[in-house]
């Protein structure tokens, strides 16, 4: 057995989101009726860690949009998706609201003490936002992770486990500056009482797997249709968390357990992680609820019947 989790904003149901729509009296009861289904799916999955499954969030971004110095501004498309998210422009000092911004998103009164958030890294933040007050991507970058660290601290100190840290422009962008996103994350995980797994999707990394295993993160996470297992083999993950995103949260088609876990027990055979865990490889908000829930009960199947590391 091997542990697992969930990762990213899940689906609306139909009705919740024509609810959404309407904006009727009941949205906010539907809001948690669902939420708490999602997260007793995953306690029923046994899965390793249960997150907030982040309906109300439109994308990942969406939270900061209420700092102070933000002014949400157009639409842009999320990568290749047919979805987009709100850019958000930073025209002054970044400072974070005591470090609740995360946490008042959250729905801390029915998440287990195994629990698990999810939170952009400072470098594909940068990337996908602008700001007036910094001049250089550099500044940009650096501050946010100082940002995203206050709300980091509060998370953990609010009994979060684990850090999901999601860096889909590290997959996506050819060009990558690897030394500023090892000084951004080291100022996010230097002296952290968590575990902090980097999350790489919407690209193959298989070029950049060297340069990921140095970064300053208890683990990595793969997307593994869109990165090559035999990329990920290459390389030994002594030292750290391999995640492998077995799940894809693009395809209804419900996963084979038992071909799933023979081939994770491939994997950990030739990385030989210091851990091992399986996932979703993205959001589950591409695929409908139904199938959503289906597949964070095979997740935790996988987990069950893979081989422990």
């Amino acid at each position: 057995m091997i542990s697992s989790y969930t990762f990213g904003i899940y689906p609306r149901s139909e009705e919740l989101i024509e609810a959404t729509r309407k904006n009727t009296e009941n949205l906010d009861s539907l809001f948690q009726r669902e939420t708490e289904e999602y997260i007793t799916a995953q306690k029923n999955a046994n899965l390793g860690f249960v997150s907030d499954p982040l309906l109300k969030w439109d994308d990942i971004f969406r939270p900061f949009s209420n700092l102070e110095a933000v002014t949400p501004t157009a639409l842009n498309r999320i990568y290749e998706m047919n979805t987009f998210y709100r850019v958000l422009s930073f025209d002054g000092k970044i400072s974070s609201d005591g470090g609740n911004l995360v946490q008042s998103n959250l729905d801390l009164s029915l998440l287990p003490k195994n629990r698990a958030a999810a939170i952009p890294e400072p470098f594909t933040f940068a990337q996908r936002h602008t700001s007036k007050e910094f001049k250089t991507k550099e500044d940009f970058t650096i501050n946010l992770a100082k940002m995203l660290r206050v709300e980091i601290d509060s998370l953990v100190e609010s009994g979060f486990e684990l850090i999901q840290l999601l860096g889909p422009s590290i997959a996506y962008n050819n060009e990558v500056d690897f030394g500023l996103v090892s000084d951004a994350l080291k100022i996010i995980t230097d002296g952290l009482k968590a575990k902090t797994i980097l999350h790489t999707y919407f690209g193959d990394v298989s070029t950049k797997i060297e340069s990921l295993l140095d970064l300053p993160v208890s683990g990595l996470g793969f997307d593994i249709t869109t990165t090559p297992t035999s990329s990920i083999e290459k390389h030994s993950f002594s030292d750290k968390i391999l995640t492998v995103g077995i799940i894809n949260s693009f395809n209804t088609a419900i996963e084979k357990p038992q071909e799933c876990i023979k081939q994770v027990d491939e994997i950990n055979a030739k990385t030989k992680p210091k851990e091992s865990y399986v996932s979703n490889n993205f959001d589950l908000e591409y695929i409908p609820k139904e199938f959503a829930m289906n597949k964070i009960s095979v997740l935790g199947e996988i987990a069950r019947g893979a081989k422990d590391v």
